[in-house]
């Protein structure tokens, strides 16, 4: 199998002018074939891997060698050019040890996992164009000559031998391999065919020498037409075309690493064995390093063949060893031996792989790619069979682009829109407070962005928040979950601030890291300089924006106010077993663990709940109290020791009871304390209700 997919392949890229020359590409093709080898079974994460020149990157260099064959060909020497065969074969080493440094440290760098994210219809793209650049090369191989309207009287002039050959071992394949994947189908019908060709030549009283010379057979091999880049006649070399097909050789190595990557994906599946992808694309990057160096051709893994080596038996390293030390003997000892395959059977081989690749990708694909992916990989193989490999593959991830920043602009970056009804922040109040913010939301307008701002969706954002300017006194807009923000979004949000501005509107930015931050000021937009506030969360510019449209309620509260309901003769009565209490801004007076023997009802001020994190001198606010709330009930009640410390944001006038002077209450007067209790119990139905309905906001 090695000889043959190396002469299949040889045979392909050598074509048309370069034909009288397919002996010294397929001495290439082995000397690749078994570098690859020996360093797969050395470093490779798959001890049975096999490897060598492959259809994906033969089909390029089919394509690229035929250009650079016809542009020296059009010159002086035509067709017999001495610098021919050094250019192109110069080209061939090149290309092989330049796409190995590239591969090697694409693995070193551990960029395996990144060139996975190439999107699935470039990927079938790739190989829906390979699939037709292998067909087109299969015909180059049997009729002489790429398939054109102007080619067609050529095929009259096949021996039937051949393209019955042909036809039938690439129809027998095609139909084997999708009615069964057993690992001996392909080098059963490869031998068989080979048997049967020879049969048929016999038969037809043809000798080996007439079907070499009709082209029926390949050329013996010469083991003294080995090239290498140093034995080369360099000073025939054609640098100039070398270069100008830097491109092809770009396209090539970035259809070999989505080869090497699909195959070791493939052989993970069908082995259980877990794939090391940048230690593959070490390997093959050695690999094909070696063999540039060494006179061989761009090679990768092999699926088939690796699966046909395992299902054989081998499970060690010594197998593909033995393969390469039994091609090397078989090439030096009988090189004649070569001769006796069939082109016709090798080019049934490659139009079975063109042709399975199309029907691959083309029907079984259609039913399971969505459309728009679909339509983009039929986008590249008409690319591609129209103008080449490498504008089908820059328009491919042109097409890819674009249908994800379609699909991308389709998601809203607002994860969810509130109103100062629905979003509180942390900050507890009283009932009337409440009650104004309930019937007054709309004041308080706010958006939560998530993702990644861009221009796909910089624009639904300023038409989801264009009605806010006029109707709400703050808009507030929280960045916690943005990951990224380009330009157009910048000049977005410095539009919305202008069109905020017109309208004395108060613009809110929260969660804003320093990245985005950095990132705004270098679009044109310091939020620190700019008329919107700014807040390192989103609790914090709610508090903020609340106080803002609550500027005109009351900010502080007598305890007649607070037990509401009561005669004077019973607030009185409360009155004596509360004892006033004043604390300072920043003073701490209730510390984690403390007893929970007191309850406080805060009538000036405002007080916050912090927890300090283990290990660390940061404090996380948990609540903020405002005016007529109360605090330390839940200690007050169980009796277990305080949770969190609790501080003065300013200086605030408490009202404090203790469990003691409610029990006294309780003696002299239940029906009164009952009525404490009840206030109480308001109290903590209140903010269950406020945290049920910034929950379902949530949702």
């Amino acid at each position: 199998m090695t000889l043959a997919y190396a002469s299949g392949f040889a045979t392909l890229i050598f074509g048309g002018t370069l034909a009288p020359h397919s002996g010294q590409a397929v001495l290439a093709a082995i000397v690749g074939s078994c570098v690859t080898i020996l360093v797969l079974s050395w470093r490779s994460s798959f001890v049975f891997a096999m490897g060598g020149p492959d259809s994906n990157p033969s089909a390029i260099l089919a394509v690229t060698v035929a250009a650079i064959a016809a542009e020296i060909g059009r010159g002086a020497g035509g067709p017999e050019s001495a610098d021919l065969l050094p250019t192109v074969l110069l080209f061939l080493f090149i290309a092989a040890s330049g796409c190995g440094l590239i591969l090697y440290f694409l693995g070193q760098w551990h960029w395996g996992r990144y060139v996975r994210y190439i999107p699935y219809p470039v990927v079938g793209g790739f190989l829906v164009g390979t699939g037709f650049l292998l067909v087109s090369g299969g015909w180059k191989m049997l009729v002489g000559a790429s398939p054109t309207h102007t080619t067609w009287p050529l095929v009259a002039a096949v021996p039937p031998l051949a393209w019955a050959s042909a036809a039938v071992v690439a129809a027998t394949l095609l139909v084997l391999m999708r009615v069964s994947k057993h690992f001996m189908v392909i080098p059963a019908v490869i031998f068989g065919a080979v048997l049967l060709f020879h049969a048929a030549l016999a038969l037809g009283g043809t000798n080996l020498a007439a079907a070499q010379a009709s082209g029926l057979l390949l050329r013996p091999l010469s083991v003294g037409t080995w090239s290498q880049p140093f034995n080369l006649a360099w000073d025939h070399v054609r640098w100039d075309l070398i270069v100008a097909h830097a491109n092809d050789f770009a396209a090539m190595t970035m259809v070999v690493v989505v080869t090497i990557l699909l195959n070791a994906t493939s052989l993970d599946h069908a082995t259980g064995q877990d794939a090391d992808f940048d230690r593959e694309l070490k390997a093959l990057g050695l690999a094909n390093f070696l063999s540039g160096l060494s006179g061989g051709l761009v090679a990768v893994n092999s699926f088939n063949r690796s699966l046909l080596n395992l299902r054989a038996g081998a499970n060690s390293p010594w197998a593909g060893r033995v393969c390469v030390a039994l091609v090397l003997l078989l090439t030096l000892l009988a090189p004649g031996a070569v001769a006796l395959l069939p082109k016709p059977v090798l080019t049934g081989l490659i139009l079975y792989l063109g042709v399975s690749l199309l029907v691959q990708w083309l029907w079984d694909s259609r039913r399971e790619m969505p459309r728009g992916d679909y339509l983009t990989m039929v986008a590249i193989l008409a690319i591609v069979a129209g103008f080449g490999i490498v504008p089908g593959v820059l328009l491919g991830v042109v097409f890819s682009m674009v249908s994800f920043v379609v699909t991308f602009s389709r998601t809203s970056v607002v994860k969810h829109r509130f109103n100062g009804a629905a979003r509180r922040s942390n900050v507890e109040r009283p009932p009337q407070e409440m009650d104004w913010l309930r019937g007054h939301g709309e004041h308080l307008q706010g958006a939560v962005f998530q993702g990644y701002l861009f221009f796909g969706t910089a624009t639904a954002v300023l038409d989801q928040l264009r009605d806010v300017p006029g109707k709400a006194r703050v808009l507030l807009l929280d960045f916690w979950h943005v990951r990224g923000i380009d330009a157009s979004s910048v000049m977005v949000m410095r539009k919305l601030l202008k069109l905020c501005a017109d309208a004395k509107t108060q613009v809110v930015f929260t969660g804003v890291s320093l990245a985005l931050r950095d990132k705004m000021l270098a679009s044109g937009l310091d939020i620190a300089r700019s008329p919107a506030r700014h807040f390192p969360d989103l609790d914090r510019g709610l508090e903020w924006a609340e106080q803002t449209v609550l500027s005109e309620a009351i900010a502080q509260i007598t305890l007649d106010q607070m037990l509401g309901g009561l005669t004077p003769a019973e607030t009185a009565t409360v009155a004596r077993h509360f004892v006033a209490q004043t604390t300072a801004e920043g003073e701490t007076f209730i510390r984690k663990g403390d007893a929970g023997d007191a309850l406080f009802i805060v009538l000036k001020g405002r007080v916050s709940i912090q927890l300090v994190l283990t290990g660390s001198d940061f404090r996380k606010r948990l609540r903020t109290y405002g005016p007529g709330t109360i605090i330390g009930e839940m200690g007050f009640y169980s009796g277990a020791p305080r949770s969190a410390d609790i501080c003065a944001d300013t200086t605030t006038e408490l009202l404090r009871i203790t469990r003691d002077s409610f029990a006294q209450l309780e003696s002299e007067d239940p029906v009164l304390a009952g009525k404490l209790h009840r206030l109480v119990i308001n109290a903590l139905s209140s903010r269950l209700r406020t945290a049920n309905e910034a929950l379902s906001d949530l949702l």
